[in-house]
């Protein structure tokens, strides 16, 4: 029997209570790898869950589902890894059996399950992960900048199931790490202009720099008439909704063209009234897009290893994990200009 240790973890009790404590290191079972996470980053639906909006995320849980670090332990049946690796993780895990896994569509896996919400996350020095989430990290990418190949994976998936062509439009609403992220695999991918949208103005220049043709801030003047006169009074071609509120999905429907496309990403859980009226009349399609699949981690991992998106400019703080109260607090209070925030336990 191996000896227990102790590792520290940060617990999540609910709102901003968030605790770093002392628990026995995590076993690995035979499949598995224990982690030891050099890098974590803290995303927008932890925060929900600091600011009490997430139903899903039930206390006590350790949050965390962007992460890498090193393989140090292995079960035995894992063969293609060994202790002292670099590694990123996806951190879904699907059945591989069910009719949404065998058509390639992990992310809506009938028996999905995410590290850092139905099982223990990478807030912690060390976390048990099924071996076959695990990806070998190239040396070119450090532990923080593979913590974004997660929200790229986002990125990349809302990019591929949105139906655009040489000359389109593209609006991306909402500048945090998916918007941005968004943008510059649509850099790579819509031939036409890339419109940013935000409340935020340091958000916004960080897009300009990071290839956005044109900026608009809603706060400043009437952002329909500015995306209309921007695309010649017809509006965009298809928009990309990062925030998940009322007031940014009807400003989306308010800007895509007659027969456009408008897909969502936003997470938030609350009912949301649209003008449908306008959306059946514009004949605009309205799709949803959750996470991304196991082959858009891949391709996400690919473009971060071959230097075609710039991560570095998105992580704005980095805390040990002992400080993650102080990370809360930036986050929750929005003080400070921030984009990306990550734990290094």
């Amino acid at each position: 029997m191996n000896p227990v240790w102790l590792v520290k973890a940060a617990v999540w009790y609910g709102g901003k209570d968030v605790r770093v404590e002392d628990l026995p290191d995590p076993q690995v079972s035979e499949n598995e790898i224990l982690v030891k996470v050099k890098s974590s980053g803290i995303c927008g639906s932890d925060v929900h869950a600091f600011e009490g909006k997430s139903r899903r995320r039930v206390p006590p849980l350790i949050l965390g589902h962007e992460f890498a670090g090193v393989v140090a332990d292995v079960g035995s049946g894992v063969h293609d890894f060994q202790n002292g690796d670099r590694i990123v993780v996806e951190p879904i895990i699907s059945c591989g059996r069910c009719e949404s896994c065998k058509a390639g569509r992990t992310n809506i896996c009938l028996d999905m399950r995410l590290i850092g919400l139905h099982a223990p996350g990478a807030f912690a020095e060390y976390v048990a992960v099924p071996a076959d989430t695990c990806y070998a990290l190239p040396e070119n990418i450090s532990f923080d900048e593979a913590t974004l190949v997660e929200p790229l994976a986002v990125a990349t998936h809302a990019i591929n199931m949105t139906p655009t062509k040489v000359g389109d439009n593209l609006m991306v609403v909402g500048s945090g790490v998916i918007g941005l992220l968004v943008l510059q695999v649509a850099r790579r991918r819509v031939g036409g202009n890339i419109l940013v949208s935000d409340l935020i103005d340091y958000k916004l220049d960080l897009a300009r720099r990071l290839g956005a043709n044109a900026i608009v801030n809603p706060g400043r003047g009437d952002a329909t008439k500015t995306v209309r006169e921007l695309t010649n009074g017809k509006g965009v071609d298809a928009v990309i909704e990062a925030v998940g509120v009322r007031d940014t999905l009807q400003y989306a429907l308010g800007i895509v063209k007659k027969g456009g496309h408008v897909t969502i990403i936003g997470l938030l859980e609350q009912m949301i009234q649209v003008d449908v009226m306008n959306l059946v009349t514009k004949e605009i399609t309205v799709r949803g897009g959750y996470t991304y699949t196991s082959k858009d981690f891949r391709t996400s991992l690919d473009l971060a290893a071959k230097g075609k998106v710039n991560l570095k400019p998105l992580i704005t703080h980095t805390f040990a994990l002992t400080e993650i109260a102080k990370a809360v607090e930036i986050l929750t209070e929005g003080k400070e200009e921030q984009i990306k925030i990550l734990l290094r336990p």
